[in-house]
């Protein structure tokens, strides 16, 4: 009861303090449509009637990704008709939610369902719309790096053309397809769609698809992560740049689908969504999709190296492989670093890494996720103690897609030793030798006859092997 108390005095002098401050915007203010009141740790969102020039107006809001974009009563605005000025000032935890730029990203909307764009309005200064596809009105702090948001904002303007990529090189043929090693791991792909085309209007979607399938031969994809639609029965045609180009599932890919290799990740109750890997991680329903996710990876019949994509591998690719390169041990700057990349493709589909941090901070539940001293442990005790994965699957997930070597010894002596390539064990007469699960479980025994005892049969995952007081980890893959 003490608790409720202070909460509501705590939220009532906050409203009290803003009402008492009322609310004077400069011409600044008004030309960027918000204020940023540091001392209060509030927004105020400005519409300024003589700019906007919008006539009719009896309710105004603003929808945003603090929003997920649908109305709230918490940001409908009051009229302020000395000042002919629309306002309302809400608290920074409410605001602080960003969209693709990796800021809070807004617009205003009028009677309910009228957007007005600000992308047109040349009163807004520089760097206060920011400039891909949907042109958003964007909430930038005193504290904020606003010559970074305003490169990056550039950065998203652009439209690629072939051109743009040196194709005779790796990195350019990586921009272009999307498709790259996830940090942290050896076995483990993000890319674009495999063959769905998605910037059907753009001329280097047919090239986007050609890279993509010499990369994924090239690294020997065996098995396919799709965080989007079943789309196999679903091959469309299209004229790009005056060609005919028609969707087509290449062979490497097809084998996969035969050797029954493809997850569809929800497709028995309902497909990773934006609004889920982003705003609300901590849901069951993402959790169901990450253990659906590492069951499939761990499962004996699918083969390394994997390959996870949704239609443009983007958001929940970026996800889904930051989530799964973190168990791994990937740190937070690689995970960070490698979302950043996929704005090489020149889409306008630019995302910022902030959007991704905002996840992982409300997945795990913590300020800042550069404050997490061991990211991998964080991630991993997250889901054990959910109940979503167990410590072993999380070891053999860890070996399946592991980027460190196949054995580690753990002590001085060498008298047990692990061949990875034939996998035998070989214990150079010493006996008995007893196998165990990472977790304790005894596996199996061996006698004194047997000096080379064949292991290429075991599920992936992480083994011990005792002989005395002689131990050998053995990583199988």
């Amino acid at each position: 009861m003490m608790i409720r108390k202070s909460f509501f005095l705590t939220t009532c002098g906050l409203l009290c303090a803003i009402a008492a401050h009322g609310v004077n915007p400069t011409a600044e203010d008004r030309a960027r449509c918000f204020m940023d009141n540091a001392e209060d740790r509030t927004v105020t969102f400005i519409f300024d009637n003589n700019l906007w020039k919008t006539s009719g107006i009896q309710k105004l809001q603003v929808f945003g990704s603090f929003t997920l974009w649908k109305a709230s009563d918490e940001f409908t605005m009051t009229f302020d008709s000395e000042g002919n000025f629309w306002h309302v000032t809400v608290p920074y935890a409410d605001v602080k939610i960003p969209g693709n730029s990796g800021q809070p990203e807004f617009k205003f909307v009028s009677n309910g369902s009228n957007y007005l764009s600000g992308g047109s309005k040349s009163f807004i200064p520089e760097g206060y719309i920011f400039l891909n596809g949907d042109k958003n009105n964007i909430v930038v702090f005193h504290d904020d790096d606003f010559e970074t948001i305003k490169e990056n904002s550039s950065t998203a303007n652009v439209l690629k053309k072939v051109t743009d990529f040196d194709l005779t090189t790796r990195e350019g043929q990586e921009a272009i397809s999307n498709f790259r090693q996830v940090p942290g791991t050896s076995a483990l792909f993000r890319s674009y769609h495999p063959y769905k085309l998605t910037k059907t209007t753009n001329a280097t979607e047919p090239v986007r698809m050609e890279y993509l399938t010499r990369l994924a031969l090239e690294e020997g994809i065996q098995s396919d992560i799709c965080l989007s639609e079943n789309e196999e029965k679903n091959l469309l045609s299209f004229t790009i740049s005056g060609s005919k180009y028609t969707e087509q599932i290449p062979e490497y890919y097809q084998n996969i689908i035969d050797n029954k290799s493809v997850l569809y990740v929800g497709a028995t109750n309902s497909v990773p969504t934006y609004n889920v890997v982003y705003y609300t991680p901590e849901s069951e329903k993402f959790g169901n999709w990450v253990k659906e996710v590492v069951e499939f990876i761990i499962d004996d019949a699918h083969k390394a190296p994997f390959l996870i994509h949704c239609r443009i591998g983007t958001d929940r690719t970026g996800a889904f492989s930051g989530l799964l390169g973190a168990l791994c041990g990937a740190s937070w700057s690689e995970i960070a670093a490698d979302y950043q990349l996929t704005n090489r493709m020149g889409i306008q589909e630019f995302r910022d890494y902030h959007l991704l941090q905002y996840g992982f901070q409300r997945l795990l539940g913590v300020d800042d996720i550069n404050d997490v001293p061991d990211l991998q442990k964080a991630m991993s005790d997250y889901f054990v103690e959910k109940g979503y994965l167990t410590e072993e699957q999380l070891t053999r997930l860890r070996a399946k897609l592991a980027s460190t070597t196949d054995v580690q010894t753990l002590n001085v002596n060498d008298g047990l030793r692990f061949d990875a390539a034939s996998g035998l064990l070989h214990t150079s007469g010493m006996h008995p030798v007893d196998l165990f699960s990472v977790s304790g479980t005894h596996i199996m025994s061996c006698s004194a006859e047997e000096t080379n005892i064949n292991l290429s049969s075991l599920p992936s995952g992480l083994y011990i092997a005792k002989a005395g007081e002689e131990h050998l980890k053995i990583l199988i893959r």
